[in-house]
């Protein structure tokens, strides 16, 4: 494999990691220097640099930049207390400083019992859970399919379709998570159409690195 191969390769490596990342923050990081990676190869690759590919990089990269200084600027701007900027970053990046006050009123904090079953296949489940320590298991079939940790989140597919859970999930590990609760999230963001935009690129974030574990 020559070395421009290897670069090529080392730029979606790269991505592949960032998808496996827990805080935010990292993934946005990782995004970046795929990106750099990825503009050094396709500027490389061929006699004449790829320069659509190089211009998307680009914009992407610059796209995370932005994410990233938002999120320290408007931290410093809304006086989070210290464990309100690591629920922010850990579960709602994404969220501008006044959108993520406005879900922390919905927020309701549990702790799970280890073995205790937090949602039952086939019910219809009332809550999004946004996992803050811990560790919860999926099951179907009493067959264990995915394990959920700190920054997951558990119920968005059928807060999204409106369906009943495909799977059991059972707390591990000290299990606690965020609770909100759907119907009022659902009425928040319908009020607030920038707030439901944020809301769903949080969803499909936590979803793709679902796919990708």
């Amino acid at each position: 494999m020559s070395l421009i191969d290897g670069i090529g390769h080392l730029s979606f490596l790269i991505v592949a990691l960032s998808l496996l990342m827990r805080d935010i923050v990292l993934l946005r990081v990782l995004g970046i220097l795929s990106g750099v990676v990825g503009i050094g190869y396709n500027y490389f690759v061929t006699e004449e640099p790829l320069w659509v590919p190089i211009i998307w990089l680009s914009i992407f990269m610059m796209i995370n930049v932005y994410m990233i200084t938002t999120f320290y600027l408007s931290s410093r701007q809304a006086n989070l207390t210290d464990t309100d900027m690591e629920i922010w970053k850990t579960n709602f990046l994404g969220l501008t400083t006044d959108e993520y006050r406005r879900i922390k009123k919905l927020f309701e904090i549990r702790s799970f019992d280890d073995g205790e079953v937090v949602i039952h296949t086939g019910t219809e489940n009332g809550f999004l859970y946004f996992v803050t320590s811990g560790r919860l298991d999926v099951r179907r079939e009493n067959k264990e399919i995915g394990s959920l940790a700190q920054g997951d989140i558990v119920g968005e597919m059928s807060f999204l379709t409106d369906s009943p859970a495909n799977a059991d999930v059972i707390a591990n590990k000290g299990a606690a998570c965020i609770m909100i609760d759907k119907a009022r999230l659902r009425s928040l963001m319908m009020k607030h159409p920038t707030f439901h935009s944020s809301m769903t690129n949080l969803f499909n974030m936590n979803l793709m690195k679902k796919l990708a574990s």
